[in-house]
């Protein structure tokens, strides 16, 4: 019986190593499973941060952008608001003044001839009854370094003519361009010309009590206010003679450039190739350069996130080597314990 004992001890030890070393492998994948889970999570929480900060950048941007809009145009609509809007115009119902629209034009125009369609419009100007209030002209010279004929011509039109003489004047050539704007100088006008009446009604008081003077002083000091007083009204009168001129004589900007279209002439695609060549060379290296300093901004962004996945596969790889070194501790044990058992198995047999 106490041989049997010892026996039944023997035997459970032995179960008990056996069961250990199935499981060993077990335990072990599930450590590593385990671990690379951990890692992968860490990695998928990296990504998912970093996606939020390049996204919160991104809104953060936007964001500013639209606040400097909306301050801006706040701003413009307080600036629209604090001026004062005059009755005339506020009421829909006053009728819009025509009378006092100063009107100008603008035309470029190329062609064949440039000497005879300058000379076209000037004579035009003033069979219309204006004139040309001022004109100049660069004619082609090898030593100025001027390849065509270019000029231009200032003149001034009666107000009725002016649609006429934009549409006559652009037939005279192949038009680049051509636009018409206009002032309305109602308000200012009248604002204007109420100050100068009642200006000439503070003249005629001022003379009036010049004659009543009793006294040098009193004199010398209305005479002085009543030269103020004239001051203002000849700059006044001036001021609305320049307007009424400015209704009355429409002005039309001219530009003649000389350019002659021949059906012959051979265009190359080549006459412009190393200007193309540099443009594209500059824009290549423009593109460059944003694409590194883009590289750049982005590369000191990851440094965080790269340290902490650095920090985290660093643990990764030393719980990874203890858990071999712990594996390789216990194979060492295990295979000392079974020399040992497989002695005491021959001194039983023995027995």
């Amino acid at each position: 019986m106490d041989q049997e004992k010892p026996n039944q001890i023997l035997g459970s030890e032995k179960n008990t190593s056996a069961d250990f070393r199935q499981r060993e492998p077990m335990l072990f994948k599930a450590r590593t499973g385990w671990l690379g889970g951990m890692a992968i999570l860490l990695c998928c929480l990296i990504m998912i941060v970093a996606g939020g900060c390049f996204s919160g950048a991104t809104q953060e941007n936007s964001k500013t952008a639209v606040d400097e809009s909306m301050v801006s145009d706040q701003a413009s609509g307080e600036t629209a608001n604090a001026v004062p809007v005059p009755e005339a115009t506020a009421n829909a119902s006053t009728p819009f003044d025509t009378s006092k629209i100063v009107y100008s034009g603008n035309i470029s125009l190329n062609t064949e001839d440039y000497q005879n369609t300058f000379e076209k419009i000037s004579s035009y100007a003033v069979e219309l009854g204006g004139f040309v209030q001022d004109s100049g002209s660069n004619y082609a010279s090898e030593q100025a370094g001027v390849q065509a004929n270019s000029g231009y011509l200032t003149i001034r039109v009666p107000s009725a003519k002016f649609s006429e003489a934009m549409t006559q004047i652009q037939t005279w050539g192949s038009p680049i361009s051509a636009n018409v704007s206009s002032t309305n100088i109602s308000q200012q006008y009248q604002d204007v010309q109420a100050q100068l009446n009642n200006l000439k009604i503070q003249e005629g008081r001022l003379l009036e009590y010049l004659k009543q003077a009793t006294n040098v002083t009193e004199m010398l000091a209305i005479e002085s206010e009543l030269n103020r007083v004239r001051t203002e009204i000849d700059s006044l009168t001036t001021t609305i003679k320049n307007w009424d001129t400015e209704m009355a004589y429409s002005t039309i900007y001219v530009s003649l450039y000389e350019k002659r279209l021949s059906s012959t002439a051979v265009d190359s695609p080549f006459s412009e190739i190393f200007t193309k060549i540099g443009e594209g060379f500059v824009t290549s290296l423009n593109l460059l350069l944003y694409i590194i300093s883009f590289l750049i901004v982005l590369i000191f962004r990851l440094i965080p996130f790269v340290a902490i996945a650095g920090l985290g596969f660093f643990i990764f790889i030393k719980i990874r080597k203890k858990s071999k070194d712990k594996k390789n501790k216990g194979g060492k044990s295990e295979s000392e314990k079974t020399e040992d058992e497989k002695e005491d198995e021959k001194t039983e047999n023995k027995l």
